[in-house]
């Protein structure tokens, strides 16, 4: 049975579609981040943060990016914890914990009988729910 939800948004540059722990992307949208290699689609449920992997040739990747990674500063942060605030409140979602970090933000959200978790997730298409 399903109690809550573990959902990982992930601001952009945080996390690469082609990440060598692998990721939950299908494609990579970028000529310049492709060259680093095809998606690494996983279906993981556990997190593979730990994994080893080659850091530099990841940074380098990153490097490629468009733009700079996303860094939230105190005020994005703020900004970030009002907006699930409102789509809690207004949804019918209970949040048991947010922590939000400059690259990535994480939730811990209840099961909400008649509403499934995608339906939050709808606020950001790089967010990856872990059931728990």
């Amino acid at each position: 049975m399903i109690l809550a939800y573990h959902v990982v948004f992930g601001a952009y540059g945080f996390w690469l579609p082609n990440d060598p722990r692998g990721s939950w992307s299908e494609f990579v949208g970028s000529w310049e981040l492709l060259r680093f290699g095809k998606a690494t689609k996983t279906e993981e449920r556990q997190s593979v943060a730990h994994l080893p992997h080659d850091r530099r040739l990841r940074q380098e990747a990153k490097r490629a990016l468009t733009f700079p990674p996303v860094a939230f500063s105190g005020r994005q942060a703020l900004a970030v914890a009002q907006g699930f605030d409102r789509a809690g409140t207004e949804g019918g979602y209970v949040i048991h914990s947010c922590a939000i970090l400059p690259e990535h933000v994480h939730l811990v959200i209840a099961r909400n009988g008649e509403r499934r978790a995608a339906q939050f997730l709808v606020l950001n298409q790089n967010a990856h729910a872990i059931c728990c």
